[in-house]
């Protein structure tokens, strides 16, 4: 009898402790460049078009990212979900590198046109039915000595969901910037 009790009193503390998940892989598995493409109707331009390189227009994307201790993403008791900074804008380089090669721009190591990414912060949080997910990043290019930052909010029925639809945007709004478009294309 003393067991039942003790495991009754016991229950409740179960729901009362929290328990820490990781983030950085399932927001990494949910940055799908044809579905995000097509969910937003991306309308991808040939940017080569309107270059002015003596060579075919290229980039290289630098992870600048140096952060790898669990930054705090998401608070959903008794939830709270982490990622790793570092890994997290690996892969959102990786997205972004996606980006630009649809828009027709070589991204190589060898590029002398350098964009530097870093995360601000990311966090999402539970609603009613639904997530929100805000995504803030730092952008610098050596060259020009440029930096901006570029941020978005977003919603979706699960918290990685929304917060890759967060870093879709931003990528989005760093591809279609004029002044990145302007450095990348010698104009």
């Amino acid at each position: 009898m003393k067991k039942i009790i003790l495991l009754v009193m016991a229950f409740p503390l179960f729901f009362l402790t929290g328990c820490t998940v990781h983030f950085t892989n399932r927001i990494a598995d949910r940055l799908s460049p044809t579905e995000l493409y097509s969910a937003y109707n991306v309308n991808l331009v040939d940017l080569s078009l309107r270059s002015k390189c003596k060579k075919q227009p290229s980039v290289i994307i630098i992870n600048a990212e140096t952060r790898t201790e669990d930054f705090v993403a998401l608070v959903n008791p008794p939830t709270t979900g982490v990622i790793n900074p570092q890994n997290m804008m690996y892969s959102v380089v990786s997205y972004l590198n996606y980006g630009f090669t649809q828009s027709n721009i070589k991204v190589t190591d060898s590029s002398t046109k350098i964009l530097q990414v870093k995360m601000i912060d990311l966090k999402s949080t539970a609603g009613f039915w639904s997530f929100g997910s805000y995504f803030k990043l730092s952008l610098t290019i050596p060259e020009i000595g440029l930096t901006k930052t570029y941020e978005s909010h977003e919603n979706a029925g699960l918290g990685h969901t929304a917060a890759a639809y967060a870093i879709h945007s931003v990528t989005r709004q760093i591809i279609d910037d004029p002044e990145v478009q302007n450095y990348i294309l010698c104009r």
